[in-house]
């Protein structure tokens, strides 16, 4: 079947050439329709229990989707005429934002006072540039002891404050949100350069968003350059041939423009995940190319003519190429386990495009190189002298490797569970993005981006001015107060004692909970008809006032640690708060903690399904039942190998992380089948013994293994470039399984040969 193959392709290379245009023509139109999102939603399903609940609770207080205006004060405090006048100017002209519904600062911060029996409820300030300093440190005195403002519009320190920007988006809002941040960032620009002592900085669920168009586009336009380079480097080291690096530069390009042509065509919507996909088919879709082109030449070397080098290359090639693109597929789709549509996605896409580099490789590849001027080239005696020393190597020291890797392998299984599971999606962006930078600066100086949000019920209308109540809801908010990490706690037992204090001629003494459900009514009923339009309290209070949100602004904090955190406040809640009816805590960042664990326990499944499949393959193709259970060891310890090492240097375990083991499961076993295959070939077609079949398979792969795993570990060490964390863990860590996947192949496999395939 083999030679026919070979005799086919060379006999209708026109017809194939032609047939490759043409995919490239529909595969091209379908990738034109790609549709990119930068909704965060995106990585959750719609089946996911946090993003019900998170979406139950916006039907009740609002969406969510804000942008957050830092000022810093270059030169001290925020307390003067100039940038009060500055934080004015903003306010006002924030009301401008597209689809903006609230705005949020201390120029518009209502205030209460009373008169009498009358509750005066007037922003802190009007007209910034003509107040007196006394004034200004009355208003310094009010805003430093409201606990509704420190940590939240300005700082501890005094030297920076916010404007919050509330939003309602359309359901589609990725050109809404790209235009009002836009507006924001242009409102930044001209306070900066209106007033030079302030430094904006811009943070916010809709900008972090943004950041994730922002950190695709970079890398796109950054990294797959960056890796085009990289492939023409290491082709023409490797072949020593133009036209070879041009023929295999063709196959992956065109792999990539099926993927995501394909993925046009079916509607797969495009995030910062899918775009590590290009570098990822460009990646593995070069090895085909580069074990063909290497037995063409060793066969063109050995006295054939061209075309017969380019049969044999297909004969002894066919079966090793399928069945390690095979198992490639297998693992990717394996990814379909996964909780994140991504990284399912991702899957998908990087299975199309192996399969697609495959079918290439063997029809398009040979027929392109019989038809361009090729030159024969001499093998290297060097080569070929550093495969015969490995393998005096291996069988010299055979016992010394068993005893290493057993060793290894066990040391670095025992550091496996020392790992933490932690998702920081404020730390999903290198610092080379802006938001990164930004909102470091808004979490160190003022508040944080990652929140909980509870809604807390009383179990019947108007049940929120019940004392006891609020009583219990300012106790759970002084729990959370005291816990490490948060920052923030905004809840409206604390306006509610405000308003106490206020009708009761600003006595410290008063500032408690009302002691009577209708005086509790009737402060709210009278701070309410005051308040101005866009700052009521919709987005606080349940319409028929029996449920109340609070809001728990936390410091960045690992996935566990807010885990354990929402536990404890419900053990808590539940023990000295039984009057609160609380639900599910929800937020993005709660959201984020659950996935990495989910995903993970999701891919065990995955991975005993890919391990399960991918050595049924092999044993099926090898047709031999001891060497196929042997290949496991090679196949499965560099994965855990690699888990180990990444316990010792990084520690935690983040969203990519969770599947590497599925990603290069279908990967690593390619050294393997190529190994065993030769080594097969060798035994059965030269009648070969043990040792002299395991130096036929150095000799004939072992050069090709170490240039596909040179390639695959220079293609996803571009993707620790990434300006994507999760995109640089998975660079990371697929780059280490495969370096320690060759080193199980040329050291351990065949020690494993000389224990168990003895003559």
């Amino acid at each position: 079947m083999e030679r026919s193959l070979g005799a086919f392709v060379l006999r209708y290379r026109w017809l194939i050439i032609v047939i490759t245009l043409l995919s490239v023509v529909l595969c091209g139109y379908g990738a034109m329709t790609l549709r990119f999102t930068n909704d965060y939603r995106i990585f959750f399903s719609d089946k996911n229990p946090q993003l019900k609940a998170f979406d139950e609770f916006q039907a009740i207080y609002g969406k969510q989707d804000s942008i957050l205006i830092a000022v810093e004060s270059k030169t001290g405090s925020i307390f003067n005429a100039e940038t009060l006048t500055a934080i004015q100017a903003l306010t006002e002209q924030s009301w401008q934002t597209p689809y903006s519904t609230r705005v949020d600062s201390l120029a518009n911060y209502q205030h209460t006072e009373a008169r009498e029996d009358e509750l005066l409820v007037q922003p802190l300030f009007r007209e910034a540039d003509e107040l007196t300093p006394e004034r200004i440190q009355w208003i310094r005195e009010v805003v430093m002891s409201e606990p509704l403002l420190v940590g939240r519009l300005v700082s501890d320190h005094e030297r920076v404050t916010a404007v919050n920007i509330t939003m309602n988006l359309p359901e589609d809002s990725a050109a809404p949100e790209a235009e009002a941040v836009a507006f924001a960032r242009q409102l930044a620009t001209e306070l900066e350069q209106q007033y030079p002592e302030l430094k904006t900085y811009l943070s916010g669920q809709t900008v972090l968003n943004i950041s994730f168009l922002e950190a695709a586009m970079r890398d796109s336009t950054t990294l797959i350059p960056l890796m085009f380079g990289l492939l023409i480097l290491m082709l023409l080291f490797s072949t020593r041939s133009g036209w070879s690096t041009i023929a295999t530069l063709l196959v992956v390009t065109l792999s990539v423009v099926f993927s995501l042509g394909v993925a046009g065509y079916l509607g797969i919507l495009q995030s910062n995940t899918t775009g590590a996909v290009p570098i990822v088919v460009l990646t593995l879709g070069v090895a085909d190319s580069i074990h063909l082109l290497v037995s063409f030449f060793h066969a063109w070397s050995n006295d054939r003519d061209k075309n017969e080098a380019i049969i044999e290359s297909l004969r002894i090639n066919l079966q090793p190429v399928f069945l390690t693109s095979l198992t490639t597929v297998i693992g990717f789709l394996s990814l379909n386990f996964s909780e994140s549509p991504p990284m399912r996605d991702m899957g998908n896409m990087v299975a199309l495009g192996v399969a697609a580099a495959f079918f290439y490789s063997i029809f398009s590849l040979p027929a392109f190189i019989s038809l361009v001027p090729i030159k024969p080239r001499q093998e290297s005696a060097r080569q070929d002298q550093l495969m015969s020393s490995l393998h005096a190597l291996t069988r010299s020291g055979r016992h010394a490797f068993l005893i290493g890797f057993l060793l290894l392998g066990t040391v670095l299984t025992l550091c496996i569970p020392t790992m933490s599971f932690n998702d920081l999606f404020a730390e999903y962006f290198s610092e080379e993005i802006e938001f990164r930078r930004d909102n470091d600066f808004i979490r160190e100086n003022l508040t944080g981006v990652m929140a909980l949000h509870y809604s807390v019920a009383s179990g019947q209308e108007n049940g929120i001015f019940i004392p006891e109540y609020l009583r219990q809801l300012d106790a759970w908010g002084d729990w959370f107060n005291a816990q490490d990490k948060v920052l923030h706690v905004d809840s409206i037992a604390t306006t509610m004692k405000r308003l106490n204090r206020t009708m009761n001629g600003d006595d410290p003494a008063y500032y408690r909970v009302p002691e009577s459900q209708a005086l509790a009514a009737q402060y709210m009923l009278l701070y309410e008809l005051n308040l101005p339009f866009g700052l009521s309290l919709d987005n606080t209070l349940e319409s028929a006032r029996s449920a109340t949100r609070l809001t728990v602004t936390l410091d960045n904090i690992h996935s566990e640690d807010a885990i354990s955190l929402v536990k404890r406040a419900k053990e808590w809640q539940q023990e000295h708060a039984p009057l609160l009816i609380i639900t599910e805590a929800v937020g993005p960042s709660i959201m984020f903690s659950h996935m990495s664990k989910r995903n993970l326990i999701s891919m065990l499944d995955g991975m005993v399904i890919a391990l399960l499949s991918i050595s049924a393959v092999i044993l099926i193709a090898l047709r031999h039942i001891k060497l196929g259970l042997l290949s496991l060891i090679p196949n499965t310890l560099p994965i855990v190998m690699t888990y180990g090492v990444w316990a010792i240097i990084v520690g935690e375990l983040g969203m990519s992380g969770a599947f590497v083991a599925v990603i290069v499961l279908g990967v690593i076993v390619d050294d393997t089948v190529h190994f065993l295959s030769k080594y097969l070939r060798a035994k059965s077609e030269l009648n070969l013994s043990v040792d002299e079949a395991i130096g036929y398979a150095f000799n004939t792969v072992g050069v090709a293994l170490a240039v596909t795993t040179l390639i695959l570990v220079a293609g996803f060490c571009v993707l620790t470039l990434s300006a994507f964390a999760p995109n640089i863990a998975l660079g990371s860590m697929t780059s280490i399984a495969f370096v320690l996947a060759l080193v199980c192949t040329y050291f351990l496999l065949p020690p494993l040969l000389y224990l168990l395939d003895r003559d």
